[in-house]
């Protein structure tokens, strides 16, 4: 029962992937039912040509009569994982390492390894802390199929790359959550307040409102009374360039009844003048009169 040394490529970490499908050599002595070796031998041709269902059909029906073949549980789960049914896969390989056989042991151990990593490097995207918790629990297997088989190099191999990536994941998860209680932690800063520093807090985002509303009524206010100002301002000079028009028209009035009145008293001059007085009259047309009225 040797390794088949197929290997495997991950994303990110190259995990050496072996996986055995088990026959056996049949005898009177033979481990298996005499009717068992048609079945094992089609179903390993299947696996080898990559037709895993088929494959498995013929295991199942090979382990119907022998239910607790290790081997037949081990080949079962090989053709799982190639399928990617992880989960189904390690449970066959958990019945695998009930096995005698320390090697046979390992490798289903080696196997339940690869098969978690897998399983956890599915639900990177969506669940990281469980993804953790699944490498972490691969470690264990590749450290126990390293004390049942000190000479699995692969199995080294694979703890190793598996124990870095399981660091940077950390790292990972870590900042997230650290990212997520910050969140949460302000969320939480709003929501413990007690109720009357929350009533504070609303009234003076209230009093904040009916200070902004006041100032711009009063900047209306202002606006308001600097037009009516305005506005009596124009009034009052509207007023004032009437009464000014009106003094003057009076001054005129008060002008062209005096010039009335000289012209009156130029008149009665010329009545006294017929007796031979001209120069009173010519005089009286120089001004000197009107300078003394």
């Amino acid at each position: 029962m040797e390794k088949s040394g197929l290997n495997s490529k991950i994303t990110r970490v190259v995990l050496l992937l072996m996986f055995s499908v088990f026959g056996c050599e049949f005898s009177a002595s033979s481990c298996f039912a005499e009717n068992s070796p048609g079945l094992i031998n089609k179903a390993n041709k299947l696996y080898d040509q990559k037709k895993y269902d088929e494959a498995i059909k013929l295991y199942n029906q090979a382990q119907i009569k022998l239910p607790d073949a290790a081997e037949i549980n081990y080949n079962i789960g090989a053709a799982q994982y190639k399928k990617g049914d992880y989960a189904s896969a390690m449970s066959f390989f958990e019945k695998a390492t009930a096995s005698r056989d320390k090697i046979l042991e390992s490798k289903a151990n080696f196997n339940i390894g690869n098969a978690k990593y897998k399983l956890g490097k599915l639900k990177e995207n969506t669940d990281l802390k469980e993804t953790v918790s699944l490498l972490r629990q691969s470690l264990d297997y590749y450290k126990r199929a390293i004390e049942l088989d000190l000479k699995d190099e692969d199995a080294k191999i694979n703890h190793e790359l598996v124990e870095k990536e399981l660091k940077i994941l950390l790292d990972k998860l870590k900042q997230e959550q650290e990212k997520k209680e910050g969140k949460s932690g302000k969320e939480k800063e709003n929501q413990g307040q007690p109720e009357d520093k929350q009533q504070d807090k609303q009234q003076g985002q209230q009093q904040e409102e009916q200070a902004d509303v006041a100032q711009e009524q009063k900047t209306e206010g202002q606006e308001e009374d600097a037009k009516a100002a305005q506005a009596k301002q124009a009034e009052e000079q509207k007023q004032g360039q009437a009464e000014e028009s009106k003094a003057q028209s009076a001054e005129g009035e008060k002008e062209m009844s005096e010039q009335e009145a000289n012209m009156l008293l130029e008149g009665y001059r010329q009545e006294e003048n017929s007796t031979g007085k001209l120069e009173d009259k010519k005089r009286g047309f120089a001004g000197d009169v009107l300078k003394d009225w």
